[in-house]
């Protein structure tokens, strides 16, 4: 008790002589109590209304009022704890007294040792009542819904579970069935049999007819000693809320990324944040220079606005900040514009690369305090999308002279395959057909050399041949032809991916390299290994993911393909690219095995770089035979 105030006791007896030794006794056991005496019920109410005690112990035959009446009176203005101390003991005083509430009950002894009990029992009455006030707060201040129940009936409730249900008080609800607020949740109130929690999800409905989403705790206890169920509940309506929505973005996301140009950008970000925000006054602004020009506006008359960056608005401090500015109060923001309406509530976020301000998502609310944090974090990540868009179209009249300029070397590259071409053709065909022309006429000479005439002319002719054939040959060469089976990575891959079904819940990220790359491999058999990784990596994300393609160059080519599915199981590793090993049904399990020995047998590699609950990444390489 070192540190602790003493606890105050306040004792009431009509004895003055068993006052006296009850504070003489309790004071030398216990020196953390200190008691207060008084002779009356009367003396003890005018006390406890001026000061306050921990702990009031009362005998229980007095001449103005017993102890039980003293009690009942204490308890209209405090439930301090009581202790009814009375030689007058019997099983109907103790009754009577445990039905007021009174805390604990004692019969007087005479023996010196009684009062250590009197000391223990009033110190555990007093703990107990501090430990009890302390889970009644709580419970009382959770945020979380609170409720008992018994046979599914509602025995108590807090205030936040009366918040929830939409009713004033508790009274109203006791004794409710639970069911007549949950939707089908009747076979999910049985909690498992061992008596541990269990979570779980469930739609209820409020007083006032409104659905909302829960998530559920639900757990065995005991009830004024009768066995009980103990439910937390959590209202999860606007998390599932932002959960949707959140996933409304990523769908739509793919379908912003296919925009050409700015203004479709704009219509196509304003047709989301609709789907996000519903009838708000939502705008789209382009920044100009030092300016910045409204290019669409939903949920009011649109207005052709320009403004000045370094200006008043909440939208271009956005722009200069380079940062979200949620306002929930207009009035008290010095830097707020009127636009087409009232609005009460602001939230403005810019699209940003780099540390530059492209674009600002803006949406305006005629009541205040309209938008959340989460309302600020899901238009963000919208802006992120609309950031990267906008730098793809900004890029395209860059690219699209870079990309004539490689057409034109590939076709460059593409006529030197020509050549190789009629190198093959000319070596089949008519240096082959020379060189046994001569070979049959050697032969023949040696078992008729009487034809020596005739045959030396026709081994001359067939030599000049050959040599006109060989000098066309070496001219052809000579004119760069890189060889058979070339061919151009960024191109290949481009091709692959547009020709692979992609299921929509699978987003795709790709990096080329800037640069021609060209490899040497058969064309059908490199589509084929692209192919199956491609796939691999989609049927690893049965509940949607991302799919990422990244190509690069320096000493050779590199493929990247990463998934964001549940990874390789451990056992598996050790025969990934063994044949006929696979984990889904009704595949040979060749796929790997093919596709590394076609790019082993052509000087490349292909490995696993790295796999786990977050994804596997397969990285494959070839030589480059060109760069450009």
């Amino acid at each position: 008790m070192t540190g602790e105030r003493p606890l105050r006791i306040l004792h009431v007896d009509d004895e003055e002589n068993q006052l006296e030794l009850t504070k003489l006794f309790l004071e030398q056991i216990d020196e953390g109590l200190k008691v207060r005496s008084v002779l009356s019920p009367e003396e003890a109410l005018r006390l406890q209304g001026e000061d306050s005690f921990d702990c009031i112990i009362s005998d229980y035959k007095m001449l103005s009022m017993n102890g039980i009446e003293l009690a009942q009176k204490l308890r209209e203005k405090s439930n301090i704890p009581f202790i009814l101390y009375t030689g007058q003991g019997s099983e109907e005083v103790a009754e009577k007294a445990f039905n007021a509430g009174i805390d604990d009950y004692l019969r007087k002894e005479g023996e010196p040792t009684h009062f250590q009990v009197l000391a223990k029992r009033i110190r555990h009455t007093v703990e107990k009542h501090r430990t009890d006030e302390l889970y009644k707060k709580v419970i009382e201040e959770s945020r979380d819904a609170i409720v008992i129940l018994k046979d599914n009936k509602i025995q108590f409730l807090n205030k936040s579970a009366c918040k929830l249900i939409g009713v004033e008080e508790m009274e109203s609800l006791i004794g409710r069935d639970i069911l007549d607020f949950f939707i089908d949740a009747k076979d999910q109130l049985i909690p498992p049999a061992d008596g541990s929690s269990y979570v779980f999800e469930v739609d209820f409905r409020a007083e006032n007819g409104a659905i909302r989403g829960g998530e559920v705790t639900l757990s065995k206890t005991t009830y004024h000693g009768e066995e009980a169920h103990l439910v937390f509940i959590r209202d999860i309506t606007e998390k599932k809320r932002n959960a949707e929505r959140l996933d409304a973005i990523y769908q739509q996301a793919v379908w912003l990324s296919s925009a050409v140009t700015i203004q479709e950008v704009s219509e196509k970000t304003l047709d989301i944040m609709e789907t996000i925000f519903g009838s708000q006054t939502i705008t789209f602004h382009i920044v100009e220079g030092s300016q910045l020009k409204t290019l669409g506006m939903r949920g009011a008359q649109y207005l052709d606005l320009t403004m000045p960056i370094l200006g008043k608005g909440v939208t271009t401090k956005a722009v200069r900040e380079a940062k979200s500015i949620l306002v929930p109060d207009t009035s008290k923001t010095p830097e707020f514009v009127r636009g087409p309406t009232d609005a009460k509530s602001e939230l403005a976020v810019p699209a940003v690369l780099d540390g530059e301000t492209l674009a600002v998502l803006n949406v305006e609310s005629l009541k205040l305090n309209d938008f959340t944090e989460e309302d600020r974090k899901l238009l963000e990540t919208l802006a992120y999308h609309v950031a990267f868009t906008f730098n793809r179209i900004k890029r395209h009249d860059k690219e699209a002279i870079e990309e004539e300029e490689k057409s034109r070397k590939l076709n460059y590259a593409l006529g030197r395959l020509d050549h190789a071409e009629k190198v093959i053709t000319m070596v089949k065909g008519e240096l082959q057909k020379n060189l046994l022309s001569i070979i049959n006429a050697s032969l023949l000479l040696r078992n008729q050399p009487e034809l020596m005439p005739q045959i030396a002319d026709s081994i001359n002719a067939n030599a000049e041949i050959a040599q006109q054939v060989s000098e066309r040959i070496r001219e052809t060469v000579s004119s760069n032809t890189l060889g058979d089976g070339l061919i151009e990575v960024n191109q290949l891959m481009r091709k692959v991916l547009d020709e692979t079904f992609l299921p929509r819940n699978i987003r795709v990220k790709t990096q080329y390299d800037e640069a021609l790359l060209i490899v040497e491999i058969d064309e059908n058999s490199f589509t084929k290994v692209l192919r199956n990784l491609l796939n691999n990596a989609i049927e690893a994300m049965p509940g949607g993911g991302t799919l990422s393609l990244k190509v690069t160059s320096l000493y050779d080519v590199a493929i990247e393909v990463r998934d964001t599915g549940g990874g390789i199981h451990e056992r598996a590793m050790n025969k990934l690219f063994q044949p006929f090993n696979t984990t889904k049904q009704g595949h040979s399990g060749l796929g790997l095995a093919f596709c590394k020995n076609i790019i082993e047998s052509n000087d490349g590699s292909l490995e696993m770089s790295e796999t786990s609950d977050k994804g596997t990444t397969f990285i494959l390489k070839l030589p480059l035979r060109k760069k450009v």
